[in-house]
């Protein structure tokens, strides 16, 4: 019976179910009226904590006792591995206000012995109460009693053992998960080729890995002022993109407070934090209930906002696994916006040497023409000097024929020599004045040159 009674016990993983498999047994090898588990919570303070009891006798269980004056009498002694005996209450050398108080249990005898753990604590005492008539405890069965005590201390040791072990290993996979999670939005939230892209990757991942109602980035474009520039929400839930706000954190931070990357502020519930009448009445408007905030800094230590999560339609109890990875994600947001930067001026730079290379090309191919209407004006320059050569010649000539024509034919002669002479006084001064404005056009194409010149080394530098 005591293999059985034990092996029963073992079995239980849970303190709770130990306990109880604990009284159940003992009552049904003892033949008891009912049998407790006293866990003691402090020097003066003790709990029923499981309970088996035959039908008609009251229950205890979950009655919680205080008497420090038993405690300070007898803990000490229970420590030690004190049994005590009572076979009828009304001949045992106890306290009237003992008395009263199995009586008012129904008790007329009890065993009692301690609940010792493998390390020597006191955890409580297991009870054994005879409620129908008084009861001679037997030798046996004060043996099996504390055999049994001992067998529950040494299974209750196993059972918190493996709870902190399955609690350990718990938090190791809920680490893991988290960190594997981290790894895959860290990769998307990098992907992003803009800044924009970049922080709604950023929400999403927020609102989807952390399970909330919304998730949002602050941007601070003024000292305490802010505005909502992504956003990923409940359906449900009215849209704070584009959104100015005082304050971008709602929760009585200031700018300055997140110069430290590391400074991280979760809320469980609004309303038990004491945050400022004026903060605390925005978050009611927009729904919120519970919160975390986490800041996010570039790679310069520049303090871009903040990214927040919210609870609106419960309050939530935030992990250290949960505000831990959100703050990771502010980290990654700000290294990936500061990348999403330069690649953002690395697109406009691209664009401005495309541009450039266009106007070098048309001011290359403005000083060709100029150089060919050069080339035209000096043709013409050298066509008009052998033109005037030619009128002197012609001149001369003249004046030796006009010995030789009649009037009517010098005067002809006379009047096509001064024709010929007008016009090329004309063509002279067309072609100087083309070459005068060719000179400044000249001029006007080579400061285009040199400040094309000097702006592309500026904007290489």
């Amino acid at each position: 019976m005591f293999t059985n009674l034990i092996s029963r016990i073992h079995n239980c993983s849970r303190p709770e179910d130990i306990l109880q498999a604990s009284v159940e047994s003992v009552k049904h090898a003892l033949h008891c009226d009912r049998v407790v588990v006293y866990s003691l919570q402090s020097e003066s303070l003790g709990k029923v904590v499981a309970e088996s009891v035959e039908p008609g006798f009251p229950k205890t269980v979950e009655t919680t006792i205080e008497d420090p004056c038993f405690m300070a009498r007898h803990v000490d002694t229970y420590r030690q591995g004190r049994i005590n005996t009572i076979d009828n209450i009304y001949e045992a050398k106890i306290t009237p206000c003992y008395i009263e108080t199995l009586e008012k249990l129904a008790v007329k005898a009890n065993l009692v012995v301690p609940l010792l753990l493998p390390d020597g604590e006191l955890y409580g005492l297991l009870i054994l109460h005879q409620c129908s008539q008084p009861r001679a405890w037997q030798p046996e069965e004060i043996t099996l009693t504390a055999q049994m005590a001992l067998q529950i201390g040494w299974a209750l040791d196993n059972a918190v053992r493996w709870s902190q072990c399955q609690k350990i290993q718990s938090s190791l996979d809920r680490q893991r998960y988290y960190d594997e999670l981290l790894i895959s939005a860290t990769q998307r939230i990098h992907q992003g080729t803009t800044r924009t892209e970049v922080l709604e990757i950023a929400t999403t991942q927020a609102q989807t890995i952390l399970k909330c109602d919304r998730a949002i980035v602050y941007g601070i474009t003024e000292p305490n002022v802010g505005m909502v520039f992504a956003e990923a929400t409940m359906p449900a839930l009215a849209t704070l993109k584009g959104t100015v706000i005082d304050d971008p954190c709602l929760d009585g931070y200031r700018v300055n407070e997140y110069s430290d990357r590391l400074h991280v502020r979760a809320i469980d519930n609004i309303h038990e934090v004491g945050i400022d009448p004026d903060i605390l009445d925005n978050l009611v408007k927009i729904a919120v209930k519970a919160t975390i905030v986490v800041p996010i800094v570039s790679d310069r230590n520049e303090l871009f906002g903040a990214i927040a999560v919210h609870q609106c339609f419960n309050y939530r109890n935030w992990q250290d696994v949960e505000v831990e990875w959100l703050r990771q994600i502010g980290i990654q947001t700000g290294l990936a916006l500061a990348k999403a930067q330069f690649q953002e001026e690395i697109v406009v730079m691209r664009s401005s040497l495309k541009r450039a290379g266009a106007v070098k090309e048309t001011i290359s191919n403005a000083d060709t023409q100029v150089q060919q209407v050069k080339e035209s004006i000096s043709s013409s320059i050298q066509t008009l000097d052998e033109a005037r050569h030619l009128m002197r010649l012609l001149s001369h000539e003249v004046v030796s024929l006009t010995n030789k024509l009649s009037s009517e034919d010098i005067n002809l002669v006379r009047i096509i020599t001064k024709k010929l002479q007008a016009n090329t006084e004309v063509a002279t001064s067309g072609t100087i004045s083309l070459q005068s404005e060719v000179k400044e056009l000249e001029t006007v194409v080579h400061s285009a040159i040199q400040l094309y010149k000097s702006r592309t080394r500026t904007d290489v530098n």
